[in-house]
């Protein structure tokens, strides 16, 4: 057969690569796709998940402790560039401050949630704690309170929109 044939006739029967080109196709976007959750970064997940889920009973006990305690956190954010400033009024159900030992914040930037930061946070006034953070990080925060006081302890979570670095000179967030 000649080469002008062999042409003129995979020319009419192109047909047949198309399953070979959407192999590929799968071969290439499977990979792609197992590379992106495994190289460089989790993509968000949680650090020592394993402990937690083994540890359920523990956090369960907290939840029940929180119903119990029904304590509240009330967050002041404010941002000053990268810098983060962030003040918690904790209040008992009835609304009278507490002035606990201890209170410290795991602050979790939704989009980049290796860039997490713990910070202790320092007394103020009775009840009113505050502490800051460096991060040009803008978008939605998570911010997971621990709240201890003698042999009481307290947890909270809440969720504010912090703006970027760029964009926050003195802002208050929320």
């Amino acid at each position: 057969m000649s080469r002008g044939g062999l042409l003129s006739r995979l020319r009419s029967d192109r047909w047949m690569f198309v399953p070979i080109v959407l192999l590929a196709f799968t071969v290439v976007t499977g990979f792609a796709t197992v590379m992106s959750a495994v190289v460089g970064h989790p993509l968000g997940t949680e650090p020592a998940y394993d402990r937690k889920a083994a540890s359920w009973d523990a956090e369960r006990e907290q939840r029940a402790m929180n119903e119990r305690l029904r304590w509240v956190v009330t967050p002041d954010i404010a941002s000053a560039g990268a810098r983060r400033t962030l003040t918690l009024t904790v209040e008992d159900k009835h609304a009278a401050r507490i002035d606990a030992e201890r209170v410290r914040v795991e602050c979790i930037p939704i989009r980049n949630a290796e860039a997490r930061v713990e910070i202790a946070l320092h007394r103020d006034a009775e009840g009113i704690f505050s502490g800051g953070f460096d991060s040009p990080i803008g978008g939605q925060w998570e911010f997971r309170v621990a709240v201890e006081d003698g042999e009481m302890r307290y947890t909270d979570a809440f969720r504010r929109f912090l703006t970027p670095a760029a964009a926050s000179r003195g802002a208050i967030d929320g």
